[in-house]
C-alpha cells in the first residue's frame, strides 16, 4: 500500500533535510519499482515555504488537507521551531492524524511541534544539539535523548541533517521491508545507518564473513566467471555450504547473485560509456552475444542494446551490490 506522506514546513526550515528525506523516499519508489511513497509539502501560514538558505519549495496549504489520509506526518523546523509549533492549525492537523493511526515524526527542531502537541509526554524525544538546553527547560517531563531517531509508539523524533537519512531508513524498513531498507542505505551512501533502521532488519551479507568473502571473489572476476566449486575452494568452505550461507544471509543462490553482478556491471556499462554491446557482454563474462541479450532481456525485460540511457525510468537491478566494501 502506497504511504501517504505530509511535509509541515516553517519558513526558515533546512532545506537539506526535506531534499534528504524526499530522495530516500524516491530512491525507495525507483528501486522497488512501485510507488511506496507519495508525498505533498504543506505550509501552514499561507506565505511562502522558503528555507533558512532563501530558496523556496512548491507547498500547499495546510488547511487544505484531510489529516485521515494522512499516513505520515512530519514535522520540518528549523530556526523557529516555536514559530512552527504554534502556527494555526498545526496542532490540531498532528493530534488528528495520530489518531487516525498516522505515524507522527518531528524532525530537527520539529520535535517541539510534537511535544507542544502533547504527543512525547514522558517519553525520550531527539531533537538537535543546538536546541536541547531550551528544549529540556521548557518540556521537563520528556526526557532528550542522545540517539540521532528515537522512536515513541507511532511518534519519531530526529535531531535533523545527517540523522534524517537514519529516520527515512527506519520508516522505509516498515513500509518496504529490510532489504529495501538496505538498497536506499547503500544509494545514499549511508551503509552504515542501517543500524538505525531497526533492529530487525534481515541479515546482509556484512553479518557473514564467508558471504562477503565470496563476493569479493565473484566481483574481482566478472569478465571471467568461476565456477561455484572454484569460489567455494577460495573462501575455503564446500559448494553446498555456500549455498546454504547466499540464501541465509541474501535469500537467494550464489549463481543468481553472481549473474545479478555480472548484469549490474553490464547495465552499468551500457548506460555510463560508449563501449559496443558486443565488448560489454565479454567484460562482463558472457560467451557470446546471443546468450548476454537472453540474459539482459530475462533480468531487465529490454534488450541490452535499448538500454543505453541512464534515467529513473530505465530499468534496475533491483538489488544492491555495494554491500562488499
Amino acid at each position: 500500500m502506497t504511504q501517504r506522506a505530509v511535509f509541515i514546513v516553517y519558513p526558515g526550515f533546512s532545506l537539506t533535510t526535506l531534499a534528504v528525506l524526499t530522495d530516500a523516499f524516491f530512491v525507495a519508489n525507483w528501486q522497488s519499482g512501485r510507488p511506496v511513497y507519495r508525498w505533498t509539502v504543506a505550509i501552514p501560514e499561507r506565505t511562502a515555504a522558503r528555507g533558512f538558505s532563501n530558496i523556496a519549495v512548491d507547498a500547499v496549504p495546510l488547511d487544505g488537507l484531510n489529516p485521515r489520509e494522512a499516513d505520515i506526518v512530519l514535522a520540518l523546523s528549523s530556526f523557529d521551531p516555536y514559530g512552527l509549533a504554534d502556527a494555526k492549525g498545526v496542532t490540531a492537523f498532528l493530534r488528528s492524524a495520530h489518531r487516525f493511526g498516522a505515524r507522527i515524526a518531528g524532525v530537527e527542531t520539529g520535535s517541539v511541534t510534537l511535544a507542544r502537541a502533547g504527543l512525547l509526554d514522558g517519553r525520550p524525544a531527539a531533537i538537535h544539539w543546538a536546541n536541547r538546553d531550551g528544549f529540556a527547560e521548557t518540556f521537563p517531563g520528556i526526557p532528550v535523548s542522545d540517539r540521532p531517531v528515537e522512536r515513541a509508539g507511532r511518534c519519531l523524533t530526529c535531531a535533523g541533517a545527517s540523522s534524517a537519512v537514519d529516520l527515512a531508513l527506519a520508516l522505509i524498513e516498515e513500509d518496504g521491508g529490510p532489504n529495501l531498507a538496505r538498497i536506499v542505505s547503500a544509494h545514499m551512501l549511508r551503509p552504515a545507518g542501517l543500524a538505525q533502521a531497526g533492529a530487525n532488519a534481515a541479515p546482509g551479507p556484512g553479518d557473514d564473513a564467508l558471504v562477503t568473502r565470496a563476493l569479493r571473489v565473484m566481483e574481482d572476476h566478472i569478465d571471467a566467471p568461476l565456477p561455484l566449486s572454484r569460489i567455494a575452494a577460495q573462501v575455503a568452505t564446500t559448494q553446498k555450504t555456500l549455498e546454504r550461507r547466499f540464501r541465509r544471509a541474501l535469500g537467494r543462490t550464489p549463481g543468481d547473485h553472481y549473474l545479478t553482478l555480472r548484469l549490474t556491471r553490464a547495465q552499468n556499462l551500457l548506460q555510463q560509456t560508449s563501449l559496443s554491446v558486443g565488448e560489454i557482454a565479454a567484460d562482463t563474462g558472457f560467451e557470446s552475444l546471443p546468450s548476454f541479450s537472453r540474459a539482459y532481456r530475462a533480468r531487465f525485460g529490454v534488450a541490452p542494446s535499448r538500454d543505453r540511457v541512464q534515467t529513473e525510468t530505465a530499468p534496475v537491478p533491483r538489488v544492491s551490490t555495494l554491500f562488499t566494501g
